[in-house]
Order: C-alpha cells, then sequence, then structure tokens
C-alpha cells in the first residue's frame, strides 16, 4: 500500500510522512487562489485528483490541500488531476519538478492531466529503414466501454493492436515500423461513443515518424491511413468515399475467422469489406 497523506491527516501526520529507500515522495502542490477557484471551477464535475486507483475530490476550495505520497521508484505511477487549470498545481517527485504530461477533454473549461512519475516505459529507437509509430488512447471516465484498436498493413496483415486498460488511463502503445512503400490503417471502435458535454470522454492519438496523423476527442469508430505509399481510394475529381462502421459485440477481432460484407446495391460504386 502507498503511504500517503490528504486533507484528513493533521499537520504532525503531513510533517512526519517520509519514505523508504525503494519509494520516492510525490507532492502534488496547489497554488490556486480563492477567487480563481470561484472563476474556473467545473460546470459538472468536482476537481479531483486520481492515483492507483483512488480518488481525492475536492468539493470546495478549503478541501484543496496539499497532496503527499510515496511511491515505488522502479514503477511507474499515473497522476490525474481533473478539473483545474494547469497552472494552478505543481507537481514533484523524489525532489525533482515533473512537467505536467498530456492534457484531455473534462468539461469545456479545464482540462483533466494524466503525468508518468517513476520508471516508465520509453519509446523504443527504430532503424533508420523505420519510422516509429506511437499511439496514444485516454481512458476517459469509466472502467467498462473501451475501445480496442489495431493497425494493418497493406496486404491486411496485423502489425499492432492494443486493448486500453480501462478508468482515467493513459496508454502509450508503440511499434518501428517500415517507411518505404508502405501504407498502414489504424482501426479503432468500440460499443458506446461518449457524450464529451457530459463526462471525461476517451480520446486517441495516432502519430508516425513524428507527425500527428490523427486525434480525436469522442469519435471513436474511426479508420485512418497513413504511410508515404497511400493511394486515394476515390477518383478525387467525381467521387467521394464514405465509411460504413459495424461493431460485433459477440466477438473480437482475433476470434473472427469471417468477413463481414457490405452490399450497396449499385454497380456503380466500388466496396472493400473486412472484418
Amino acid at each position: 500500500m502507498v503511504a500517503q497523506n490528504t486533507s484528513e491527516n493533521s499537520p504532525a501526520a503531513i510533517a512526519a510522512l517520509t519514505c523508504n529507500e525503494t519509494d520516492a515522495l510525490l507532492q502534488v502542490k496547489y497554488t490556486i487562489t480563492k477567487d480563481e477557484w470561484d472563476s474556473s471551477r467545473p460546470i459538472f464535475d468536482k476537481p479531483f485528483l486520481y492515483l492507483q486507483g483512488n480518488e481525492l475530490q475536492y468539493e470546495n476550495f478549503a478541501k484543496l490541500t496539499d497532496y503527499d505520497a510515496c511511491l515505488p521508484r522502479d514503477e511507474c505511477s499515473e497522476v490525474v488531476v481533473g478539473g483545474l487549470p494547469t497552472d494552478a498545481y505543481e507537481i514533484s517527485f523524489d525532489g525533482k519538478a515533473v512537467d505536467i504530461g498530456q492534457e484531455f477533454v473534462f468539461d469545456g473549461r479545464n482540462p483533466i492531466t494524466s503525468t508518468e512519475v517513476g520508471t516508465c516505459t520509453k519509446p523504443p529507437i527504430c532503424k533508420d529503414t523505420e519510422a516509429l509509430l506511437e499511439i496514444q488512447y485516454w481512458g476517459g471516465n469509466f472502467d467498462y466501454n473501451q475501445h480496442s484498436f489495431r493497425v494493418e498493413d497493406k496486404d491486411g496483415n496485423t502489425v499492432l493492436h492494443g486493448e486500453p486498460e480501462g478508468r482515467y488511463s493513459f496508454n502509450q502503445t508503440y511499434a518501428c515500423l517500415l517507411k518505404d512503400d508502405a501504407c498502414y490503417t489504424f482501426l479503432i471502435g468500440g460499443n458506446y461513443q461518449w457524450d464529451p458535454t457530459i463526462y471525461p470522454p476517451p480520446t486517441y492519438s495516432v502519430i508516425f515518424d513524428g507527425e500527428l496523423v490523427r486525434r480525436s476527442n469522442s469519435w471513436l469508430l474511426d479508420s485512418v491511413r497513413f504511410g508515404g505509399s497511400c493511394k486515394p481510394r476515390c477518383n478525387e475529381d467525381n467521387e467521394s468515399l464514405i465509411e460504413f462502421f459495424l461493431y460485433d459485440r459477440n466477438s473480437r477481432y482475433y476470434e473472427v475467422e469471417y468477413e463481414y460484407e457490405w452490399d450497396l446495391n449499385d454497380s456503380s460504386a466500388t466496396v472493400s469489406s473486412g472484418v
């Protein structure tokens, strides 16, 4: 169990918090004033801090007190702060300031942020003939109704896949892919689409060779092509691309041994179908 101090601890207990040799001290210090709190508090939900499955909500400004915890140095921990401006708090770990990490949609006024501390996975170093693909997925507010994704090469082979870990979880998945004569397709889907005006929705980003290919903050049924050798699917002079998405709630993509097929009943349409 992680040792921690919250607003419920006495001043003496807070001052006494020390970490053992394998842990380091995490500190979240709030710098926001009462006036800033009143003008920037979330429209719907209360500001909160979320760490290792525990959520601490701040119902009012008086509840907003600094937070300390001892976390393992050799593990990666995710510190989530929601509903406050990013200049309203500072994070340090093992005595060193930590830059606030990824920002995501919260309620339209303030973001929710995910900051990693400790020993975390770093991107691989790719060969000269390869480019780094990074898939970033933010799980949003709920443990369930997450979205799985995969990346296919131009022959339809799966080269990368992932299933997010759950609530308030930021997942980064990496792969080194060939750059020359390459075209890849990123596919993502799930059985629910969030309303971003009510809950922190899931978010994904696709980054290839250092360039952002696509980012979505709520619509997570998507198909994205990237790579230097992708050819247009339609005649750009007189055709438009229409995409259909079908979700099979009874199967996962790696368990399916058959293909779905779309029939548009129109001889002038070119149809591509598959799982």
